[in-house]
């Protein structure tokens, strides 16, 4: 069984803005839609043919003690409904471990929390991205050099190397 990470939002996150997310982190990996057409799986050249992250297609909760009940959190009393679930699953191996940051990051950048086991997950500081004078978000040096070190094991080559 998967890591569960969950991160609800108040708003709804494009699915490819998602999946860039993941594909930041590991420029080989590749993503295609699950056969339900439920979920799309983020492959890499490690996961020996099965998904290192799987991203569940975004649901609506509009009963907060609902929610609370089931994912054992409280949120902040001033959001209103809907509330948007958005469900990651991650394998548990080690190199997999980048991975478990995209919930964080869709919770960030789509104005929410990301919840694994009954906790609230912390956000990084310094965070791994940063907005551009143009209004993008981009990652910052240090993520990409973590990045790269996690899902090829070896030193970050520069800036040319994470293309």
């Amino acid at each position: 069984m998967p890591r569960i990470i969950t991160a609800v939002t108040q708003e709804v996150p494009e699915v490819l803005d998602v999946v860039s997310l993941a594909l930041a982190r590991d420029t080989t990996a590749t993503y295609a839609p699950t056969a339900d057409d439920a979920a799309v799986a983020v492959f890499t050249e490690f996961s020996d043919r099965r998904p290192s992250l799987e991203i569940v297609r975004p649901i609506l909760v509009a009963d907060a003690r609902e929610l609370r009940r089931v994912l054992q959190v409280d949120f902040p009393p001033d959001w209103e409904p809907p509330y948007v679930v958005n469900q990651f699953l991650v394998p548990w191996e080690e190199r997999c471990d980048v991975f478990t940051q995209v919930p964080v990051d869709v919770a960030v950048m789509f104005q929410g929390l990301a919840v694994s086991e009954g906790s609230i997950l912390p956000v990084p500081n310094p965070w791994w991205w940063r907005i551009t004078d143009a209004g993008r978000w981009t990652p910052t040096r240090a993520a990409r050099e973590q990045w790269w070190r996690a899902t090829t094991g070896r030193p970050f080559e520069g800036h040319g190397a994470h293309r």
